[in-house]
């Protein structure tokens, strides 16, 4: 069996708008007349390599992304209860990225748990009781963000921005092996930053998140992980404010339609943490 999978997915569309407006997407109804987004996609086949053929690992100081054993003591059903993960899930989640990168701190802001309906992705006109996939080809957050957030966590702290902090994401299955809507990573050193990569701001009610969209470029290369198990988690980097250490860009990220029509909905769980380095943050 080939280690190589063909996928479609979306990527932002090159088109001269942005050169004089920002992407955008408005969560929220917007008054008559302004349009909730103007981002425009177009879709493209991809070509997505299976990490477990790789001889060498890929490992996250010089790729921004790895596969990482993650031995949660979470039951099946825990997921289901925020109160639980909040308890257990994200401080065992905290532990293994300090452990493996080393940093004094770790916050987590924002935790999802993912469970793809049985129609997705075709709409059935009602709100889903969990969040679904996403097949835009992203990257989470900005450095200017990542900082901005961390002075909201921190209020008062004048020594945020001036040592290193690096914005990450966690995700793993619930359940495996992920046969349905597996994450795909693209290796960051087949990115062009300055032509693939376009800040997009997300407009909720009362904050703005800002993220990169990518644009498709024939270079890039893709990684999934074949029948990813729950004891599996891919740690990504989304944003670091020292840019002089490899990679020196994010990978992108998107969840790939591959769909095994005898396997059941995949349903995972994700995280994004704020990375702290320096005596200061202990």
């Amino acid at each position: 069996m080939s280690n190589i999978v063909a996928s479609q997915t979306h990527f932002l569309k090159r088109d001269g708008l942005y050169d004089v407006e920002k992407p955008y997407s408005l969560r929220f109804t917007p008054p008559k007349g302004f349009s909730r987004a103007n981002i425009k996609l177009e879709r493209h086949e991809i070509s997505i390599n299976d990490v477990r053929s790789r001889t060498k690992p890929l490992v996250f100081q010089e790729h921004g992304f790895q596969l990482l054993p993650f031995h949660s003591c979470m039951q099946y059903a825990d997921f289901d209860d925020d109160e639980i993960v909040k308890r257990i899930y994200l401080r065992e989640a905290a532990n293994l990225l300090r452990d493996h990168l080393g940093a004094q701190k770790v916050q987590i802001f924002e935790h999802t748990v993912r469970k793809r309906h049985d129609t997705f992705p075709i709409s059935t006109g009602e709100a889903y009781q969990w969040n679904q996939p996403t097949s835009i080809a992203h990257v989470d957050t900005t450095t200017r963000w990542a900082v901005d957030m961390a002075r909201q966590l921190n209020p008062g702290n004048e020594e945020i921005g001036k040592h290193r902090i690096q914005c990450v994401n966690l995700w793993k299955p619930i359940k495996g092996p992920v046969k349905d809507w597996p994450l795909a990573m693209c290796d960051p050193t087949t990115v062009d930053e300055e032509k693939d990569l376009e800040p997009c701001d997300l407009v909720y009610p009362d904050y703005v998140v800002e993220n990169r969209q990518l644009y498709r470029n024939a270079s890039q290369a893709w990684w999934w992980c074949k029948d990813q198990m729950e004891h599996e988690a891919w740690i990504f980097l989304q944003s670091d404010t020292d840019t002089s250490t490899r990679p020196g860009k994010p990978p992108a990220a998107l969840c790939t339609s591959l769909i095994d029509e005898m396997s059941e909905p995949r349903e995972s769980i994700e995280l994004r943490a704020l990375l702290y380095y320096g005596a200061m943050y202990d």
